[in-house]
C-alpha cells in the first residue's frame, strides 16, 4: 500500500520555489513508513539556478532478502526476519565465521606448541576452551528496512547565449540499517558461550551454517560531487565532459559484514562530436577513465585498477529510406580491463546497427 501527496510554492517574486512531499508505503512484514522530501529552487539572476534538497527513503527488503530459505551445498541461505530463524537461532545463537576462522587458527597453534600428554583430540579441546573468547557471538538483529537520509545542494547555469551550460552538484547521505549477507555457525550441543558449543566448533559436523541477510550495525556517510560541462563552441561542433567524485567515512567499529561500497572515487569523460558533420552525417567520440579502487564481496575480494577507453560512434540518416545507420565500437583500442573482482575480463565492441523510423510502416 502507498499514498503520495506533494505541495508547491512560489516567493520573492517566483524567485524561489519551494516543492515539499511526502510518501507513505506500507510492508506488512513492517510498521508504516514515511518518506518526506523537502526541495528549493532559487534564481538569482538570469541563467544562474541554485538547489537544494533533503529527503528520507526507505527500502524495503527484497522477498529473497527476507524470507529465503535455500541450501546451497553445506551453507544454508536463509532471509533475515524473525519467523525464518524460529527453531533455527542463526539470529541470536551463532558465531561469526569471520571470528571462527581466527578460532581454527588458533586452536591449531596451540596445538602445534601443546607439549603436554594427551591426544591430539584432547589437545585440540584444551587450546579450544582457552581460545574461546577469539569467537564472536554474531546477535544479529531483527531484520528493518534500509533507511537513507539524503543532502544535495547544486548550481545550473547556461552562459554565452546558450553555448555553454554548467552543472555543479555535491551530495552527503547517510545509510542505517544497511543490508547484507553474513555467514554464522550455530552450534548444535548448547548455546553460545557454553563449553559444549565451543568445542562444536571444531568439527563441522558439529555446526550448522548459515548466511544470513541482516542489517549492519554501523551507519555509513557516503559522499561526493559531480560537475558536468557542455560547450558548443562553433557551428554545431560540441566538447562536453563531467567529473565525479565518491567516498565513504571509515567507521572506528568493524561491522558484521562487509558492506562493500564498491565505487571509484574519481570517474570521469570527455566527449567531442557534432550531430551534422555535413548533411544527415554526425559523430561521437567519448574518452572515458575510472579511478582504482578496493571491490569487497562474498564472492571475492581485490583491487580494481584504473583503465581508460575510446567510444565512438558515426550516424548516417538515410531520409529515403526513412532509417540511420550507425557504425561505431565501444573500447575502440582494445584496452582490455575489469570491472569487479573475480570478474570477467572486458575488451572492444565493434558493431553496426539499422534503426527504421516507425513512420515507414504507416
Amino acid at each position: 500500500m502507498r499514498g503520495f501527496a506533494q505541495g508547491t510554492k512560489l516567493l520573492l517574486q517566483d524567485r524561489l520555489k519551494l516543492n515539499a512531499s511526502l510518501r507513505l508505503d506500507y510492508n506488512p512484514e513492517f510498521n508504516p513508513k514515511l518518506n518526506p522530501r523537502i526541495a528549493a529552487v532559487y534564481t538569482a539572476a538570469k541563467n544562474h539556478n541554485f538547489r537544494a534538497s533533503f529527503q528520507n527513503g526507505w527500502r524495503f527488503p527484497a522477498l529473497f532478502e527476507a524470507l529465503s530459505f535455500v541450501n546451497n551445498g553445506n551453507v544454508r541461505r536463509v532471509g533475515g526476519l524473525a519467523r525464518v530463524n524460529e527453531g533455527l537461532g542463526f539470529l541470536d545463537n551463532s558465531y561469526t565465521l569471520t571470528s571462527l576462522d581466527n578460532f581454527t587458527a588458533a586452536v591449531s597453534r596451540d596445538v602445534a606448541a601443546d607439549n603436554g600428554g594427551g591426544t591430539t583430540a584432547q589437545k585440540q579441546q584444551r587450546a579450544a576452551l582457552n581460545n574461546r573468547d577469539v569467537l564472536q557471538v554474531a546477535n544479529l538483529p531483527t531484520m528493518e528496512p534500509e533507511r537513507i537520509n539524503a543532502f544535495e545542494v547544486g548550481y545550473r547555469s547556461v552562459l554565452f547565449d546558450n553555448r555553454l551550460a554548467l552543472d555543479l552538484d555535491a551530495y552527503y547521505n547517510v545509510y542505517s540499517g544497511f543490508l547484507g549477507q553474513v555467514e554464522v555457525a550455530v552450534p548444535k550441543s548448547g548455546a553460545v558461550g557454553t563449553d559444549a558449543s565451543v568445542l562444536d566448533m571444531l568439527t563441522r559436523g558439529q555446526q550448522d551454517r548459515y548466511r544470513v541477510y541482516a542489517n549492519a550495525r554501523n551507519q555509513y556517510r557516503s559522499y561526493g560531487s559531480a560537475l558536468g560541462v557542455t560547450y558548443n563552441f562553433y557551428q554545431k561542433y560540441t566538447l562536453a565532459g563531467n567529473v565525479n567524485y565518491n567516498n565513504i567515512a571509515t567507521n572506528s567499529t568493524q561491522d558484521v559484514f562487509i558492506t562493500g561500497f564498491n565505487t571509484p572515487k574519481w570517474t570521469t569523460n570527455l566527449s567531442f562530436g557534432n550531430r551534422e558533420v555535413v548533411r544527415n552525417v554526425g559523430f561521437n567520440v567519448v574518452w572515458r577513465y575510472q579511478d582504482s579502487f578496493l571491490w569487497e564481496s562474498q564472492l571475492a575480494n581485490g583491487r580494481i585498477l584504473a583503465y581508460q577507453t575510446v567510444d565512438a560512434q558515426v550516424n548516417v540518416r538515410i531520409p529515403v529510406l526513412k532509417s540511420t545507420i550507425k557504425l561505431g565500437g565501444t573500447n575502440l583500442l582494445n584496452n582490455r580491463y575489469i570491472q569487479y573482482a573475480a570478474g570477467p575480463t572486458i575488451g572492444g565492441l565493434y558493431y553496426v546497427a539499422v534503426t527504421f523510423d516507425n513512420t515507414i510502416l504507416r
